[in-house]
């Protein structure tokens, strides 16, 4: 089986025939309908829009190709063609799922009335476009939605150190722009190379030992 990530506390695989949700606490396994195409063998990342028990649960699938759709209750899947969209990261900010692609486009993505997806304009800062750099990541801290970027540097004695900088989209402009933050005060950030796993944050980390203002 492919693993496509986790959410909610599920391991999500998918095989030529089904995708398959399982609780990393308990070991309950759960099998949506069967894949209605023999094109969703190519599925990379998977994402559940809220816990198993809620019955608006919905399980967004992508491939190279689609965006599937299953809604718990039912039998069937529901597909929207993406255009080229090879989706990166998801992430919930304030009510909307947004979505990052591999050429670090923004996009959000609706459900309702049906699946869709919808590029969000964004202007660069103009460090963010020069060097090298790794694929970023987006976070949510409280009311923040941020972009961690790595950037690194050729150094003869030590290879390619990497620095990180943080960039805060601010949606009071348009279009909207990444401004860079030199700190986040009292968060820490919690990133993962597996872009499908997600990235967290949490206020005041020293009640657990942690740090502020760290990656």
């Amino acid at each position: 089986m492919r693993y496509l990530g986790c959410s909610y506390g599920y391991l999500i695989f998918s095989d030529r025939r089904h995708c398959h949700l399982v609780d990393v606490y308990t070991g309950t396994k759960v099998k949506p309908p069967k894949f209605q195409s023999e094109s969703n063998t190519l599925i990379y990342l998977g994402i559940l829009m809220a816990p198993l028990n809620s019955p608006s649960l919905r399980l967004i699938l992508f491939s190279r190709m689609s965006m599937l759709q299953w809604q718990v209750g039912t039998n069937f899947w529901t597909e929207h063609p993406l255009d080229g969209e090879l989706i990166h990261q998801i992430v919930f900010f304030k009510g909307h799922m947004f979505a990052m692609d591999f050429v670090q486009r923004l996009h959000t993505i609706r459900i309702a009335p049906e699946l869709s997806t919808q590029e969000v304009a964004v202007m660069w800062e103009e460090s963010m476009l020069v060097g090298l750099h790794s694929k970023p990541w987006l976070v949510v801290c409280g009311d923040m939605l941020l972009l961690v970027d790595l950037s690194v540097s050729m150094d003869q004695l030590f290879g390619f150190p990497g620095t990180f900088q943080v960039f805060c989209l601010n949606f009071s402009v348009e279009p909207a722009k990444w401004v860079k933050m030199d700190k986040f005060d009292n968060w820490a950030l919690f990133l993962t190379n597996d872009r499908r796993n997600p990235t967290f944050s949490c206020m005041k980390p020293e009640r657990w030992g942690g740090k502020s203002n760290y990656i």
